[in-house]
């Protein structure tokens, strides 16, 4: 539940800043809370043992969470690479489409289209992430001051932590490590809150100069 709770700390933050802040924030903030959301159904259903809708939400959450970072992504990446960003994103989600139409059709005891959708997709974003923040790196004399240095350092270390885990997701293994998904996951929300304090304080610092 506490994994759950951690989301408010970022989405706190958002509310101060999103008035005056870019469309990039505003979506994050979306983006938090669908995510919220989604862990506060899943908290419930699994409290519920109603383990065949988690596995729904989490596919279809996975979908939007893949969307979501594939777009941020694009805005950062070298330019010579967003078409090749793009086709990335319609083969991951035309792969998504797939997955589901395979498992109606074949029932829900074969597969889980979240095991075989994450690691797909967790796999793809690590490596962008780590390409802009190496990319970041190169450019900027002092990243920890930017922003969005901590977002895609939470977003790297989120899909590259949690990798191994959605590759057994909805086995017993996955059962016994989840835990570490919520230890994962609460220090991806302290990289984004972090990050989001970061931006709150130019803005602040912004208005008294101006």
């Amino acid at each position: 539940m506490f994994s759950v709770c951690s989301t408010l700390f970022p989405l706190v933050v958002c509310i101060l800043i999103i008035k005056k802040g870019s469309w990039e924030f505003r979506l994050f903030f979306l983006f938090l809370i669908i995510g919220f959301l989604t862990d506060f159904s899943m908290y419930s259903l699994k409290m519920a043992q109603n383990y065949e809708y988690m596995g729904i939400f989490w596919s279809i959450y996975s979908l939007v969470e893949a969307t979501f970072f594939y777009w941020l992504l694009s805005r950062y990446v070298l330019s010579k690479f967003k078409s090749a960003l793009s086709v990335l994103y319609l083969i991951t989600f035309f792969y998504w489409i797939v997955l589901a139409v395979l498992r109606i059709s074949m029932g829900t005891d074969y597969f889980s289209v979240g095991q075989l959708f994450d690691p797909v997709y967790e796999v793809s974003i690590s490596f962008i992430s780590g390409f802009i923040l190496l990319q970041m790196a190169e450019k900027e004399d002092s990243i920890s001051d930017k922003p969005m240095f901590w977002i895609f350092i939470g977003i790297f270390f989120y899909c590259f932590s949690t990798f191994f885990i959605a590759a057994f997701l909805n086995t017993e293994l996955s059962k016994d490590l989840w835990f570490l998904h919520n230890i994962f996951n609460i220090i991806t929300l302290g990289f984004y809150t972090f990050g989001l304090w970061k931006y709150y304080r130019i803005q602040k610092l912004n208005t008294i100069q101006t």
